[in-house]
């Protein structure tokens, strides 16, 4: 199977609510023009700029991406990886591990809306639902100890 990284990313990229090569430089403080190189295949992402990606690329995961860029192996894996084009969900915890996800809930509800766009049937949620959500996660938290 050959593997189309830039591809692969720029479809994350867009997936994850980020528009634009910049919109997304802007954020994780990569160069556009090194986004752009790797979404054009002309560059291979090194494996510490894919942990940056990893933390806004919803719709993946830094597993993911290591093995795309062939840091992985495949085999290592639980699950085949999704070369296909469209990705119909993307769960928060599909690109965040649970203990991480579960530390973050230490922050404040207007932090955590900020680091995390949470999509619901491919749509964002609102603050409105955020809130709710945050504060559900925090009564399970509370059960667990």
């Amino acid at each position: 199977m050959s593997k189309d990284i830039g591809k692969f990313i720029a479809n994350n990229r867009k997936l994850s609510g980020f528009k634009t090569k910049r919109e997304f430089a802007n954020t994780t403080n990569i160069s556009e023009a090194t986004i752009s190189r790797i979404e054009r295949n002309i560059q291979k992402p090194n494996a510490e700029t894919l942990k940056v990606f990893a933390r806004y690329l919803k719709s993946t995961s830094l597993v993911e991406l290591m093995v795309i860029c062939d840091y992985w192996e495949e085999e290592d894996l639980l699950e085949p990886i999704n070369f296909e084009e469209k990705i119909k969900e993307t769960p928060v915890s599909y690109a965040t591990n649970e203990k991480e996800f579960l530390n973050n809930l230490e922050l404040s509800d207007k932090e955590l809306m900020q680091q995390f766009n949470i999509q619901l049937d491919g749509e964002i949620i609102t603050d409105d639902e955020a809130k709710n959500l945050i504060t559900y996660l925090r009564f399970l938290r509370s059960q667990q100890k």
